[in-house]
């Protein structure tokens, strides 16, 4: 059996990314092939599509393995080198976490990267996934190259306070059950002390003070729910010419779900004009 980490009822709402996590090989991303790191008791498991330019390691979010990305991954850049790391105790990646925390997954992402020879990366990730890769930046600047962050919160407070915890808004009826349908799955693996336990981690984390002082590329991308954007400030994003603030148009949380190719573009355009930006130094 495989088990998966979730949190609690708010974070529920939040967190829309769920996926079913079966070790079905089947339901496996295609054209990726599954790179195994050994880790204290287990395995981290990070698909990879190989390719010659530059490396983008991505991180889904709560209830998410590798498929997540799956309608994201076709209008991604052919060119990339890209992973898709699956967190502690999703998809092929054993066991889950006995609580947890931003720290831990990001201390995982960097053994990966060790282990996988990743000296020179993007990294970036969608909700959790987003708060890692930050975490990841905070931790190891020297090893990235950029960073992007799909609805990755720097407080927890920005998720209530820029959009009263709505993250559902745009999602038809259709996309809302089938997200319900892979929760219900996920769900149906952990009990109610391992739901309650990992749902402290995301508060229990703040990246806004990287976010200040930080000089790596960074694009923060959100759904603005069909609605006035916010400001900054409610976003806890500060106002710095290293950091992008990009919008979706009528996208929930669940942005790269309803708009991949629109997410997609914005992240190749991003690691295109950053590579520019490199070779002209």
């Amino acid at each position: 059996m495989r088990m998966n980490a979730c949190h609690g009822s708010l974070v529920l709402a939040i967190l829309m990314c769920a996926t079913s996590v079966v070790a079905d090989e089947s339901k496996r991303l295609t054209g990726f092939e599954d790179r195994l790191i050994p880790m204290e008791r287990g395995q981290l498991c990070c698909a990879h599509r190989p390719g010659d330019g530059p490396t983008l390691l991505l991180i889904p979010g709560t209830f998410s393995d590798s498929r997540v990305f799956a309608k994201l991954v076709p209008h991604l850049s052919k060119s990339l080198n890209l992973l898709i790391l699956e967190n502690r105790g999703l998809g092929r990646s054993w066991p889950p976490p006995q609580d947890g925390s931003i720290e831990q997954c990001a201390q995982d992402a960097l053994l990966v990267a060790e282990k996988l020879d990743l000296e020179s990366f993007y990294i970036g990730g969608h909700s959790l996934g987003g708060m890692i890769s930050l975490e990841v930046g905070h931790r190891a600047p020297e090893k990235l190259r950029g960073v992007i962050s799909m609805e990755g919160w720097t407080s927890w407070h920005a998720a209530r306070d820029a959009f009263h915890s709505d993250m559902k808004a745009t999602l038809t009826d259709d996309q809302l059950a089938e997200l319900a349908a892979y929760r219900k799955e996920v769900l149906a693996k952990w009990s109610e002390r391992q739901r309650s336990s990992f749902g402290k981690v995301w508060k229990a984390w703040d990246g806004m003070s990287f976010l200040e002082r930080t000089s790596l590329p960074v694009l923060e991308i959100y759904g603005d729910r069909g609605r006035v954007r916010p400001a900054r400030e409610s976003l806890r994003i500060p106002e710095r010419d290293n950091i992008e603030l990009m919008w979706i148009d009528n996208s929930s949380h669940s942005l790269h779900y309803q708009h991949p190719q629109r997410v997609a573009e914005a992240i190749n355009r991003f690691i295109r004009d950053q590579e520019a930006k490199r070779a002209s130094k």
